[in-house]
């Protein structure tokens, strides 16, 4: 179907400017004339955005989380008590947060509000909690050590949780399900890509063709590995890729978060002297997963959180083709400036989440203490020097709201930054061609909002949304 969105103001990303005009779409493309069956609509007095790219997130958890549980708004054990009795074999959840709540939802508080076996995943997606039940169901006892986790107090931590997942798979209608509204919750707010990490509790080839099914949403996918054998799989699945899919990348955990206190640290945590966090790999077990993805033309994606993991992760990338593949880091809550420099000297990229320090605000100071904190969050600092940056909401563990995200990082940038952040930059950190134009002959992936994202605030979502020149989203369907 072609479209003649009238009266616009279109936003120009290179020029951070916005001119007044008509804008055609047909055969999923920005046209220079318009087409005769071209569907009118008046946008005058709205802005017209090319989409935005969400540069780290989780497709199918942010579905998940639409689909499951929600704890974010529980601060009592009555509260948690109401929202997990639910009727179902097993009841899974996410969203605590040990400072909201007033406790840690061990394994004794779970067992005196809820019989059926439960999981309940804390926001960052790095530690659970679950009662009796579950631990009996799977046997867990094995896991009682790994990573920190404690089955006496019901605490799953780290790879003890990612085996978990795995005894309990999506189902397809699961999974289809998931991708579906995890498509949704980024489309409302104009985020029309994303790179995404699902291989988490879920087949193999089902995610392949779940994910090359996607029409509604351009998905870069990051393949999670451990191993240089998994590069392999990256290979075997390019074949399901598409104009929507693009298999692309790997992705490697190095640590776990500052909230579940598993984010590697080289000195101790401020608020506990007896932990430095898990460190998943040391530099010498990275390498060869960076040689063989080198060799194949595959970028690869490193979680790092804490400055122990970012030290691997950089004498690890030495010498490999960060210069061309544009290897990213993903997270760097804490770096010095001498490690920000060696990301500089390799060519290393980062995605980044800026919200993160409004969520962290009350944790960041108590886990870092006052010297660390100079170097925490150090994301100014990084483009000053020179490290190419694109924004991200690490969706599920944030909303995937675009204003949110931009408020928070005007701390460090202008919203004209921002938004090249959140547009050009994360194809750019995709390896991709496709631009960020509104201009004749480029994709039509664009939103119309009833706000100014240079100057708004206001959490808001997007009026319509188009991805290859299809309505993908429009507020007016939802009331």
């Amino acid at each position: 179907m072609a479209y003649s969105l009238k009266g616009g103001r279109v936003y120009s990303v290179p020029d951070g400017r916005y001119v007044t005009r008509d804008l055609y779409i047909s055969e999923g493309l920005i046209s220079e004339v318009e087409a005769k069956d071209a569907v009118e609509i008046d946008v005058s007095g709205k802005f017209v955005y090319p989409g935005f790219v969400d540069s780290h997130a989780h497709l199918i958890g942010t579905g998940r989380k639409e689909l499951e549980v929600n704890l974010e708004n529980c601060d009592s054990v009555e509260k948690l008590a109401t929202a997990l009795s639910v009727e179902r074999d097993i009841v899974r959840a996410r969203g605590w947060d040990q400072e909201v709540l007033g406790f840690m939802p061990v394994r004794k508080i779970l067992d005196s509000i809820i019989s059926r076996p439960v999981i309940i995943t804390r926001r960052c997606g790095h530690i659970a909690s679950v009662n009796s039940a579950f631990i009996k169901l799977f046997s867990l006892e094995r896991l009682h050590g790994l990573d920190g986790t404690d089955i006496d107090l019901g605490i799953l931590k780290e790879r003890a949780l990612d085996e978990v997942e795995r005894n309990i798979l999506l189902t397809s209608g699961e999974v289809e399900a998931a991708i579906e509204a995890g498509a949704k919750a980024f489309l409302k707010y104009g985020v029309t890509s994303v790179h995404s990490d699902d291989y988490h509790g879920i087949e193999y080839e089902l995610l392949m063709q779940r994910l090359s099914g996607i029409v509604d949403l351009r998905v870069y996918e990051k393949f999670c590995v451990s191993r240089d054998e998994d590069i392999e799989m990256i290979l075997l699945g390019r074949q399901f890729e598409n104009e929507f899919f693009q298999l692309n990348a790997a992705k490697l955990y190095l640590d776990g978060s500052l909230g579940a206190r598993t984010a590697a640290m080289i000195e101790p945590y401020y608020d506990s002297p007896g932990e430095r966090g898990v460190l998943y790999k040391k530099a010498e077990e990275i390498r060869p997963i960076v040689k063989r993805a080198d060799g194949e033309g595959i970028q690869v994606c490193v979680h790092v959180i804490g400055d122990r993991a970012l030290e691997e992760a950089l004498k690890a990338f030495e010498g490999s083709k960060s210069e061309t593949l544009r290897h990213r880091l993903i997270h760097v809550q804490i770096a010095s400036e001498e490690q920000i420099r060696r990301m500089v000297e390799e060519k290393l990229t980062a995605s980044i989440q800026p919200v993160f320090v409004d969520s962290d605000r009350l944790i960041a100071p108590e886990r870092f203490g006052p010297s660390r904190m100079e170097n925490a969050y150090p994301f100014g600092k990084m483009r000053d020097m020179g490290v190419l940056l694109a924004l991200s909401t690490d969706s599920p563990v944030e909303s995937t709201s675009v204003i949110r995200n931009l408020n928070s990082a005007d701390r460090y940038f202008s919203r004209r930054e921002s938004i090249e952040m959140y547009t050009s930059n994360g194809h750019l950190l995709a390896n991709s061609c496709r631009g960020c134009s509104l201009e004749p002959g480029y994709p039509a992936d664009l939103f119309v909002i009833d706000a100014d994202l240079l100057k708004a605030n206001e959490d808001r979502l997007s009026d319509m949304t188009f991805v290859g020149g299809r309505l993908v989203f429009s507020l007016s369907e939802i009331g």
